[in-house]
């Protein structure tokens, strides 16, 4: 449950950050939240829970889907936009090393 209740709260954060467009902080906090995901994978199968730990559980698992889902709808467009200007600027630098004037052309 620790783990969860960890997570929760993180990705919160991390929303936070996604709306407000704070996309720099938002890979530490994603390296944090993987970690964790992985962590709880290693120790959730040998806990067990009882009916009251498992309905806090599922309500956590609700927050935590709900709020990465809702990162990942902000996250996406702008990887995509990303992504686009990256391939422009070597589509650029391909065409500016194709016809482009040699490096040592000023020196004449």
């Amino acid at each position: 449950m620790h783990c969860y209740e960890q997570i929760a709260p993180l990705t919160e954060r991390m929303l936070v950050l996604a709306r407000a467009k704070q996309w720099g902080e938002l890979p530490q906090l994603e390296g944090v939240y993987s970690s964790m995901v992985e962590r709880l994978k290693d120790i959730e199968p040998l806990s067990s829970l009882d009916e009251a730990q498992s309905a806090r559980k599922y309500a956590l698992l609700t927050r935590i889907s709900a709020n990465s889902n809702e990162i990942y709808n902000m996250v996406m467009p702008q990887l995509a936009k990303l992504v686009g200007v990256m391939k422009s600027l070597e589509q650029q630098r391909s065409l500016h090393k194709a016809y482009g004037q040699p490096d040592d052309a000023h020196l004449s």
